[in-house]
């Protein structure tokens, strides 16, 4: 009998200690299995091929856009010399080579703008579009200081390019550049905007933006455009034998020609009135200014904006238009980009007194 009942308490403590067992294992919590993560190299993976779809759309709606010029030479079109080297055997080679560049489409009705070296000269100009076509242009106007030239084609289902305000253009800027280099239609290169407000070695007004984007010959007039796919500039020249430095023309200087030219017939010129001398610092020290910045007024011209205004001469011109002045350049470039008929604010010093005066930009005389 002790036996059995022994056998009993083995028995009922086996079956508990079984139950406790089998409770500790269903209330414990199920082992927590880390989610894995994409490979870090496919983050950037994918980061970069997002980027370079975003790129090849931004092409694919610019190219439409950018034009193929072949300016023929007007020598080359007279009937009378090329009679003449018929018969002295001259072959269809000598007759001068077509100019080739590039062009921008920025209105509906067909409108393009380019450089006016690209059709110096040219007796006939074609241009070949994105989709195949071949059209004949109409010289419209052009600023030959600026360099800055509009055509005008007449053919339906065209994409303009909208301008961009290259006043916001910032210096590292990415940008790319599309055109015609050697003939070679619809070629695009990229780079950044390697500095702003060059002064090249020529009488133009206006600044321009440097670039490392590739500008080779035939790029010429081509647009420089954004990652927005606006115009910030219209290429226009390299220097030579280097890599890398490359030329354009503001976008705010080339809308202002073509707005001019399509609603006038010819660029308007604004007038301000004053003859300006440099500062050096001999004269910044003479007059007790800090530095060498701004335009000293020489002379106002009778009856001009400037001497209605009260310019006088021995003002030291210090800001226009709520931007400070570097030099009388700068203040020369500045009135060019003002529309006639606006009214600036510019701020001068006169006998060591900080004064601010608004000035009605005009036309100039005779237009």
């Amino acid at each position: 009998m002790r036996n059995f009942l022994r056998f009993l308490l083995f028995v009922a403590a086996a079956a508990c200690a079984v139950g406790i067992i089998y409770l500790w294992k269903t209330a414990a919590p199920a082992p927590v299995t880390e989610e894995k993560s994409p490979p870090t190299q496919a983050r950037p993976a994918a980061r970069l091929a997002e980027m370079d779809r975003e790129f090849t759309s931004l092409v694919a709606n610019v190219l439409p856009s950018v034009v193929s010029i072949n300016a023929i030479p007007a020598d080359s079109l007279d009937p009378r010399k090329n009679l003449l080297r018929g018969l002295l055997g001259a072959g269809p080679g000598a007759r001068p080579p077509a100019q080739l560049g590039s062009g921008a489409i920025v209105s509906k009705d067909g409108f393009i703008v380019t450089n006016m070296h690209v059709i110096e000269n040219a007796g006939a100009v074609q241009i070949h579009l994105n989709d195949g076509r071949s059209l004949p242009a109409k010289f419209v106007g052009a600023d030959r200081i600026a360099d800055v030239a509009v055509l005008k084609i007449d053919g339906g289902d065209l994409q303009p390019l909208a301008f961009g305000d290259s006043d916001e253009v910032q210096t590292g800027q990415m940008v790319i550049a599309v055109g015609n280099p050697f003939g070679l239609q619809e070629t695009v290169t990229k780079g950044i905007i390697s500095g702003k407000g060059r002064r090249m070695m020529s009488e133009a007004a206006n600044e321009f933006f440097q670039t490392d984007a590739p500008i080779n010959p035939g790029n010429s007039g081509g647009p420089l455009v954004d990652l927005s796919g606006r115009i910030i500039g219209v290429n226009n020249a390299v220097v030579q034998n280097t890599d890398g430095i490359g030329f354009a023309i503001p976008s705010n200087t080339v809308r202002r020609i073509f707005e001019n030219i399509r609603d006038y017939g010819h660029v308007v010129r604004p007038w301000f009135g004053v003859v300006m001398l440099p500062i050096t610092p001999a004269v910044a020290a003479q007059l007790g200014l800090p530095d060498s910045k701004g335009a000293l007024v020489q002379a106002t011209v009778e009856d001009s904006p400037a001497a209605r205004a009260g310019l006088k001469p021995g003002d030291v011109i210090l800001t226009y238009n709520g931007r400070p002045i570097v030099d009388w350049k700068d203040l020369r470039n500045r009135v060019a980009e003002t529309e006639p008929g606006r009214e600036v604010p510019v701020g001068i010093l006169r006998e060591g007194r900080n004064l601010k005066i608004p000035v009605k930009i005009e036309k100039q005389p005779g237009e």
